[in-house]
């Protein structure tokens, strides 16, 4: 047999040789600079914090509690992996100059719409399940309380957003249409802001995020309107939806100060960051705000403005003229708000919140006297002790298709 090479096969194999010892020496330096400069981040990653526990079975055994640590060094590394975000953005320019319309992004496939916002495309999942458990909590806990449950969709808002051809690959219409009527024929009060959104006269553009899958904080306010309208309505509830009008809110807006999950796989070199604006009354309030993060408890007062406006997220980050977490400005997943109005009428008000919902939360502080923003995701007590502590005249549930979607999540 001859084993001669021709020059050219040589040629391949060196070449492959010094691209795989490349390879693998990019690799073994992108996780020496990681340990160097994310070792708190990676020692945290390990420990069994309450977000991880959360996810292990009930009374976990300790191969249990090895997987969990496991599974969070694991995502530790991939949040904190050296060059990350431009990895990110040479894999995505990559996919756009190949043309791909969809572009292959981890675990997701993200599509950019014809008015220019990303998003990534939903595959089905069955939520027959999500809405029996709703209607459960709803018959049980809560059942000598008025209800109001709160559809939150993503992006998609109107026709010929997709692209030609695209539309049977997202199935986020398909999926809200079938919760919203399992939950209606359940009896369930629900307010979809499919209905609420494009009713409202405001453009797309100020209604949603380009870089993000959450609404714009004008959204919140819109939604929170509405909400506010529906419980007068059903409950006889003696809410001001008048405050949120636009003229009696002042506002400032911080220009291309957000970068949401979608913009941060691709980079400003192809979408800008969203615009981020401050609203807050022209008239005078006065706020008081106890809100639980991971483990710390937080008290504060005064305006509303300065009672529950998170100042540090409004900063860019070191050395950029935009940050990843300016949406946060009105809360997200912190555990609880508790929102406080001794001007406003005397009603309390339970929201059972996600991240699309937090804002709705503080703006409905501005019209009644006691708002509850509770995340039961969250190291939080169980949904009987807020009922029995609090006594809230009405409850709101306000979870966007994502929350429903999340086969480990237990609303209870």
């Amino acid at each position: 047999m001859n084993n001669n090479q021709t020059p050219s096969r040589r040629l391949t194999r060196i070449t492959a040789l010094i691209l795989t010892v490349v390879f693998l020496g990019f690799i073994f330096t992108a996780f020496f600079v990681m340990l160097v400069k994310n070792r708190s981040e990676l020692i945290h990653s390990v420990q069994l914090t309450p977000e991880v526990m959360s996810a292990l079975p009930e009374n976990p055994g300790p191969l249990d509690r090895l997987a969990g640590r496991i599974n969070g060094f694991t995502a530790g590394i991939a949040e904190n992996m050296w060059l990350k975000d431009e990895m990110g953005y040479i894999n995505s320019g990559f996919q756009y100059a190949l043309g791909k319309q969809v572009i292959n992004t981890g675990s997701q496939n993200m599509i950019r719409l014809t008015t220019g916002h990303l998003y990534d495309l939903a595959d089905y999942k069955p939520l027959d399940g999500s809405a029996r458990q709703i209607a459960a909590l709803r018959d049980t806990t809560l059942a000598d309380l008025p209800f109001l449950f709160v559809y939150e969709h993503p992006t998609l808002y109107a026709d010929g957003m997709l692209p030609a051809g695209y539309e049977a690959l997202d199935h986020s219409g398909e999926m809200a249409d079938e919760v919203v009527s399992a939950l209606t024929e359940q009896g369930i009060r629900v307010l979809d802001s499919r209905d609420v959104l494009p009713a409202s006269g405001w453009s797309l553009d100020d209604l949603l995020m380009v870089t993000d899958q959450h609404w714009s904080t004008l959204a919140a306010i819109t939604m929170a309107r509405a909400i506010a309208e529906e419980l007068n309505d059903m409950a006889g509830a003696p809410l001001d939806a008048s405050l949120l009008d636009m003229d009696r809110l002042n506002t400032l807006t911080h220009e291309k100060l957000f970068m949401g999950k979608y913009g941060q796989r691709v980079g400003t070199g192809m979408v800008d960051p969203d615009d981020i604006v401050e609203y807050w009354p022209k008239y005078d309030t006065e706020i008081s705000r106890t809100t639980k993060r991971v483990k710390s408890v937080e008290e504060h007062a005064g305006s509303f403005r300065e009672a529950v406006t998170r100042f540090d997220r409004l900063e860019p980050d070191p050395g950029l003229t935009w940050n990843k977490l300016a949406y946060t400005y009105y809360g997200q997943v912190e555990a609880y708000d508790l929102l406080t109005n001794e001007s406003a009428p005397d009603y309390t008000i339970l929201l059972l919140k996600d991240s699309y919902s937090a804002p709705i939360g503080t703006f409905m502080s501005l019209m009644a006297r006691h708002v509850l923003c509770v995340d039961l995701r969250r190291d939080v007590e169980p949904l009987e002790w807020w009922v029995e502590q609090y006594r809230p005249d009405a409850v709101v549930m306000a979870y966007s298709l994502q929350m429903l979607r999340d086969d480990e999540y237990e609303f209870g």
